[in-house]
């Protein structure tokens, strides 16, 4: 937890070096390696060659299933505009099972990726994938500049105890999990307003609009 707090005292710092996008963006794997990781020339090489692979393997899981995911997209838009809770069910778990088959297909390339990375690179991408998830988790309070930069920084903090767990241990997920919910608890209490919190705690928004805060 001192770690994490630490993060997110240095993440003010972090605000100031750079600007970032609002929204998901679909990023290069290997640009973002490059940024989050320092690789060196020599790891760029390498790991252009595994996003190579991968990106193969990709092309030839999209060729090979095209038809299918046609048909699962048609399903589920005519599903959300129809009444049927349970057609709305079936094509939602139809195109998550495509989405998880897809990125199986490119597993192994991606573990290949991975490897070139040296211990503390590997942390450093951990912290980075764990900000990407942790973001998307309070987009609909839209963060500020340094807001960001505290739960990035706070991230790669968190990162480092989550790597420390033992994969091995029979508890390591639940360890994992409340490494994950400290971490929330210090964004919620030390990075979000008062108004920031109401809207995350009132629950999701439906219907596209904004609820009104009381």
């Amino acid at each position: 937890m001192v770690l994490v707090l630490v993060g997110l005292a240095g993440g003010v710092m972090a605000a100031k070096e750079k600007r970032r996008r609002r929204g998901p963006v679909k990023e290069d794997l290997l640009e973002a390696l490059v940024r989050e990781c320092k690789l060196t020339d020599k790891q760029q090489t390498a790991i252009k060659a595994r996003i190579t692979a991968r990106d193969e393997a990709l092309a030839k899981w999209d060729k090979a299933n095209a038809e299918k995911v046609i048909a699962a997209a048609a399903a589920a838009k005519e599903a959300r505009s129809g009444g049927d809770a349970d057609k709305k069910k079936q094509a939602s778990v139809a195109v998550r099972e495509l989405k998880t088959a897809r990125t199986e297909a490119g597993a192994e390339s991606t573990a290949a990726v991975l490897k070139e990375l040296t211990p503390a690179q590997k942390i450093a991408w951990g912290g980075y994938q764990l900000f990407k998830s942790i973001s998307g988790r309070y987009r609909r309070v839209e963060l500020n500049e340094e807001q960001l930069a505290k739960v990035k920084s706070a991230c790669a903090f968190a990162a480092k105890d989550i790597a420390a767990i033992d994969p091995d241990d029979n508890k390591a997920r639940k360890m994992k999990g409340e490494v994950t919910k400290k971490l929330q608890w210090a964004i919620g209490a030390f990075v979000l307003t008062e108004e920031q919190r109401k809207i995350m705690a009132s629950g999701p928004k439906r219907g596209g609009k904004k609820k009104d805060q009381q």
